[in-house]
């Protein structure tokens, strides 16, 4: 962050810690509607789909900043080399989280704060949510580039639109970390979906059939599985791999490589996964669990193989010295031995790498069971595999950008054969490595910023 940045991120900072204080004193000192601690926290982050979404877009603005953070250490210039574009410094990203999580704050304390005026009864919880999402909504369409991290987030949208509109539009790396990161977000999809279709009978249904006005929650409650139920909410949860199958398909109709038809299968197993989840739901039966359950498996397993073989390139068969032997490819991939790949340019421990592994397979499994059929659509539960899936997009991406320098800068030629550490890239030759990615020469000018 820029010197002249920095008051206005303390600024925020002690705006978000004043914003926490001013919440926690009126909460605890409300005598009309007191709340117990499990409750406060409830309505702030979990309560139903009104709430979630804000608190994911918080989460994956936090965690794009760390992952920025942790690359540009790790690789320097060869970070902006890939994605494209010049990068927004990731304290920045953080300032724009932080922006986000005071006006959540705000918008909740003004919440709190209508519901001690006795009388009320137009749905001041409802209301400040749908203000929230029309909040966020707005700050991230806005038109103007010296606003909110204007140039970063108007990339974003840019990059967010053409994704929508594959196979018609531009497939970059960029692209596809913005629409894969869009997969993580499948059921705040969902979440849209049901907060447009529950609200409006709310707000219809007024007073009850005696005259008595009826919470707003009990509403939601009634109204929630005739929407969730319903081929729209399906849809929502099945879009964003619409969007990447989409964007596989425009890359192999530009490259005939037949790896990305096997990358557009991998992305095809959701749609399975998702009507099997709506069948389980609309008409339980044992056969249905089964269904989902198998499902489950074939996509979480596939989508862990390609996150390890494909994305990270973890396993691969290198030349090694005096033996010239020829591995196999699979899905059209690279070839494939039980070794660590080299270099291991932001980690060189090979057990974090199989702790990574294992951290992979474990969030895809209990994140394909519980979003997609397995935990129900309001209670802490579902926020906590929904925090969890982003947790795990964070780290995938940390080592999904790293292959891409490695496939891209390192072994460009695409031979992806052992670096040469004695010697320099010069004209056509291997860099060394044994120092920083950040001494090597700087990547051709790039005109597009990426965050």
């Amino acid at each position: 962050m820029h010197t002249s940045r920095r008051p206005n991120a303390y600024i925020t900072v002690a705006a978000a810690t004043a914003l926490v204080v001013t919440l926690i004193s009126l909460v605890y000192s409300s005598h009309l509607h007191p709340m117990t601690v499990y409750k406060v926290l409830a309505n702030l982050l979990w309560k139903n789909a009104t709430v979630r979404p804000p608190i994911l877009l918080i989460a994956i603005v936090a965690g794009w900043a760390w992952v920025v953070g942790v690359c540009r250490r790790r690789l320097g210039a060869d970070l902006e080399h890939v994605l494209g574009g010049t990068l927004q410094h990731h304290l920045s990203t953080f300032h724009a989280a932080l922006i986000l999580f005071c006006v959540l704050l705000s918008a909740h304390l003004m919440h709190f704060m209508a519901s001690n005026v006795p009388g009320v009864t137009w749905r001041l919880w409802l209301v400040a949510n749908l203000g929230l999402n029309g909040i966020f909504f707005i700050l991230g369409l806005l038109p103007c580039s010296g606003l909110f991290f204007g140039p970063s987030r108007l990339s974003l949208l840019r990059a967010v639109w053409e994704s929508i509109i594959a196979p018609f539009g531009p497939v970059t790396f960029w692209h596809v970390i913005v629409a894969d990161y869009m997969t993580s977000l499948a059921n705040a999809f969902s979440d849209l979906q049901l907060v447009a279709c529950i609200s409006p009978h709310i707000f219809r249904s007024g007073l009850g059939s005696d005259g008595i006005y009826v919470r707003s929650t009990e509403l939601w409650h009634d109204f929630y599985l005739t929407c969730a139920d319903s081929y729209a909410n399906a849809i929502g949860l099945a879009l964003p791999f619409w969007i990447r199958l989409m964007q596989c398909l425009k890359v192999y109709s530009t490259t005939r490589e037949g790896k990305n038809l096997w990358n557009a299968l991998k992305y095809s197993t959701f749609f399975p996964l998702v009507y099997a989840g709506y069948l389980r739901r609309h008409e339980p039966s044992h056969f249905h669990d089964q269904c989902f359950v198998a499902a489950a498996v074939v996509q979480s397993t596939y989508c862990f193989i390609w996150d390890v073989h494909m994305d990270w390139g973890l396993f691969w068969l290198a030349e090694l010295r005096g033996d010239s032997a020829e591995g196999y490819a699979c899905c059209g991939g690279k070839p494939v031995v039980a070794r660590i790949r080299e270099p291991l340019l932001i980690s060189q421990s090979v057990l974090a790498h199989l702790a990574l592994c294992a951290f992979d397979l474990a969030l895809r499994f209990i994140w394909a069971l519980s979003v997609f059929g397995g935990v129900p659509g309001r209670g802490a539960g579902m926020l906590f595999f929904e925090l969890v899936e982003i947790l795990r997009r964070t780290v995938w991406a940390v080592f999904r950008i790293e292959w891409e320098v490695i496939a891209k800068v390192i072994y460009p030629s695409g031979t992806h054969k052992p670096v040469n550490m004695n010697t320099r890239r010069g004209a056509g030759e291997w860099q060394s490595l044994d120092r920083p990615l950040q001494q090597r020469e700087a990547p051709p000018p790039i005109g597009r910023v990426l965050e």
